[in-house]
């Protein structure tokens, strides 16, 4: 019961970065890495219950909303992380033209998951250890581009935000995701949620160092 257990911890420290963030004033950066949490708090928790719900039409329903919420926003992260360079005052995240080009990458990335992860799930079920959930079979196959992205657009960022002030969690928290990530393909695939958790505190920390 072990993996089920991580799942169900996981969870709870997602609703932590929930709490955490929901304190904070409200701002567009601030509410996209809130609706981000709560996408990854629901992940979580469904993996953690798959196999008291148990196989069927239900947790299946369940499951779709899981890839429906990577699909929409994930990619919304590279906002955020420029909306703290912008905050933060590194140059070239000033520009209105740069503002542009990163919203359309977005919405290009959150079409991309949209058509991989929505319009082509195919739910087959999975069983791992004591873990019931169900994968999509469909859509794209190789490495989820839209999420790589979004994460080595937040490396990135956070190696400016890095040079330019000195805060280093940003980028530590990125990178041990992309490791992460790599990591848990497969059975594996545990080590992309401890990733996904990191990067959570990691982007938690940096919004209250600079939009709070």
């Amino acid at each position: 019961d072990m993996l089920t257990a991580l799942y169900l911890i996981l969870s709870a420290l997602f609703v932590f970065l929930v709490w955490q963030v929901s304190k904070m004033k409200r701002d567009n950066y601030v509410l996209l890495l809130l609706l981000v949490l709560a996408g990854l708090f629901y992940d979580t928790l469904i993996i953690g219950i798959g196999k008291f719900v148990g196989e069927g039409d239900l947790l299946k329903t369940l499951n779709a909303g899981r890839f429906y919420v990577h699909a929409l926003l994930t990619p919304t992260m590279m906002i955020f992380g420029f909306g703290v360079l912008r905050k933060a005052g590194v140059k070239w995240a000033q520009s209105r033209t740069a503002h542009i080009i990163l919203c359309v990458i977005t919405t290009l990335l959150i079409g991309l998951g949209a058509y991989s992860d929505i319009l082509q799930l195919d739910l087959q079920t999975k069983v791992v250890a004591d873990v019931l959930r169900y994968t999509n079979e469909g859509g794209i196959k190789g490495p989820p581009l839209p999420a790589i992205l979004s994460i080595i657009f937040l490396i990135v960022a956070g190696i400016s935000l890095w040079r330019n002030t000195g805060w280093m969690w940003l980028a530590i928290g990125a990178v041990v995701m992309f490791i992460a990530a790599g990591a848990g393909m497969g059975d594996m695939f545990y080590i992309g949620n401890l990733g996904e958790v990191i990067l959570g505190f990691a982007n938690v920390s940096t919004a209250k160092k600079f939009l709070s």
